[in-house]
C-alpha cells in the first residue's frame, strides 16, 4: 500500500506542484532577495549595510533550522511539523512590521529564519523520498525562478499599496499558500533503512573540495544577488526599471534549471561548470559597469542564466560520493551557509554604496571555486589517460637507461 502511495505520488504532476511549492515555502525571501533587500534599506529605511546583515540573520536561522530538520526528520510526523512551522512562521511575517529597532528585527528575523529552515529540511527530506527526485528538484526550480521573477516585478506597485513591509507580506502569503496544499499532499512512506543507519559518513578529499567549491560559489552569488538592486539605484536606474531588468533577466533562471535535466552526464557536466562558473566570473566584473544599462543587463543576465546550473551539477557531483544521501545532507547545510553568508560578507565589504570592492572580492570567490574544481572534473578516462601516458614514459626513461 505503501509503495502504491509513493508510485502515486510520482506519477502526479499535481502532487509534485504541491511538494514542490511547499518545500519552497519556507524561505521564499531567497527567490525575491534584491527586493527584501531594496525594502529594508529603501522603503523601511534602514543602511544598506544592515539590510544586508538582517538577511544574512534570517539565512543563519534558516541554517539552525535545517539543521535541526536533520535530527529530528525520521522521529516526527512530516505533515503535523510543517503545519506547525507555517502557521508560526505565517505569524512572524506578518508581525515583522511591528518591529522598529535594528536590533529587535534582527532577532525577530533569525527565529523567522529557524522556522523557515525547518520546514525546508523536512521538506527537502521528503522530496529526496520520493523515485524521482530528478523530477521533485527540477520542479521546485522552475517554481522558484518564476515567482521571484513575478514578485520583483509586481514589489514596486505592492508597496504603493501595502507600504514598505509589503514584501513580508508577500512572504506571509506564500506560506498560507502552503498551508492550503499540505492537506492535498500524499501520504509517503517513512525513510527508514537499516543499511542507511548503518554507513557512516566518511569525508574524502574529492568531497572536501566539491563541498568547498559549492560554498565559495554560493556565497559569491548570493552576495550579488542580495545587492543587485542596489547596485542598479546607486547607478542612477529608477526602482521601476531595476525590477523589470531584474525580473526579465531571472527568467533565465529557468533555462538554467532545464540545463542539468536535458544535458546529464559527466562529459556535460564538465564543460557546463567550468562555462558557467567562468560567466558568473565575468558578471562580477561586468557590475562593476553597472551604471551603463546593457552592461547591468548583460551581467544579471549572464548570473542567472549560470547560477541553478552550477549549484544543480555541483549537487550531482556531491551526491555520487555518497550512496546513502548522508553527504547531500551535509551539501544542504552547506548550501544554507554559502547562501546566508553571501549578504553578510557583501555588507563588510560595502563602503559608502561603492561595489567595487565587494564585487572583486566575489569574482576572486569564483576563481577560487574553478580552482578546487579542477582536480573533482577529470573524468576517469582523463585519468586513464595520464596514468597511461606516465607509465609510458617511465617505461621509454627504463629502456634509455639500460
Amino acid at each position: 500500500m505503501l509503495q502504491h502511495t509513493a508510485n502515486h505520488a510520482e506519477n502526479s504532476g499535481f502532487s509534485y506542484f504541491c511538494l514542490a511549492f511547499v518545500a519552497m515555502a519556507g524561505l521564499a525571501y531567497l527567490n525575491f532577495l534584491p527586493a527584501v533587500v531594496d525594502a529594508l534599506a529603501s522603503g523601511i529605511g534602514f543602511s544598506a549595510q544592515q539590510a544586508g546583515t538582517l538577511v544574512a540573520s534570517n539565512g543563519y536561522g534558516a541554517l539552525v533550522g535545517s539543521i535541526c530538520a536533520i535530527f529530528v526528520v525520521r522521529h516526527i510526523g512530516w505533515k503535523p511539523a510543517l503545519l506547525f512551522s507555517f502557521i508560526a512562521l505565517g505569524a512572524m511575517e506578518l508581525s515583522t512590521s511591528a518591529w522598529s529597532t535594528y536590533t529587535g528585527l534582527l532577532v525577530w528575523r533569525f527565529i523567522a529564519g529557524i522556522l523557515g529552515g525547518f520546514s525546508v529540511g523536512i521538506s527537502f527530506a521528503i522530496l529526496a523520498r520520493l523515485t524521482n527526485p530528478d523530477r521533485a528538484f527540477g520542479t521546485l526550480l522552475f517554481i522558484q525562478f518564476s515567482i521571484g521573477s513575478v514578485v520583483i516585478y509586481a514589489v514596486p506597485a505592492l508597496e504603493r499599496l501595502l507600504g514598505g513591509y509589503a514584501v513580508f507580506y508577500i512572504m506571509a502569503a506564500v506560506v498560507f499558500i502552503a498551508l492550503l496544499f499540505l492537506p492535498l499532499l500524499p501520504a509517503l512512506p517513512a525513510a527508514h533503512s537499516p543499511k542507511q543507519h548503518s554507513n557512516r559518513l566518511h569525508f574524502t578529499a574529492k568531497s572536501a573540495r566539491l563541498l568547498m567549491a559549492m560554498l565559495l560559489y554560493l556565497v559569491a552569488a548570493s552576495g550579488i544577488w542580495a545587492f543587485a538592486g542596489q547596485m542598479g539605484l546607486s547607478a542612477g536606474q529608477s526602482q521601476a526599471q531595476v525590477s523589470q531588468i531584474i525580473a526579465l533577466t531571472g527568467l533565465l533562471g529557468l533555462a538554467g534549471a532545464l540545463l542539468p535535466i536535458l544535458k546529464p552526464g559527466q562529459t556535460h557536466r564538465t564543460l557546463y561548470l567550468c562555462g558557467g562558473i567562468l560567466l558568473s566570473f565575468m558578471a562580477a566584473l561586468l557590475l562593476i559597469y553597472a551604471h551603463f544599462d546593457l552592461v547591468y543587463m548583460l551581467a544579471l543576465a549572464l548570473l542567472f542564466l549560470t547560477w541553478p546550473a552550477v549549484h544543480a551539477y555541483l549537487l550531482a557531483l556531491i551526491a555520487e560520493q555518497d550512496s546513502s544521501g548522508q553527504l547531500s545532507s551535509v551539501a544542504a547545510v552547506v548550501s544554507n551557509i554559502g547562501v546566508a553568508s553571501g549578504p553578510l560578507l557583501g555588507a563588510a565589504l560595502l563602503r559608502s554604496d561603492v561595489y567595487t570592492m565587494m564585487l572583486c572580492t566575489f569574482a576572486a570567490l569564483f576563481t577560487l571555486c574553478l580552482l578546487l574544481l579542477q582536480r573533482p572534473l577529470k573524468s576517469p578516462a582523463q585519468r586513464h589517460s595520464q596514468l597511461s601516458t606516465t607509465a609510458n614514459h617511465n617505461y621509454q626513461t627504463t629502456r634509455s637507461i639500460r
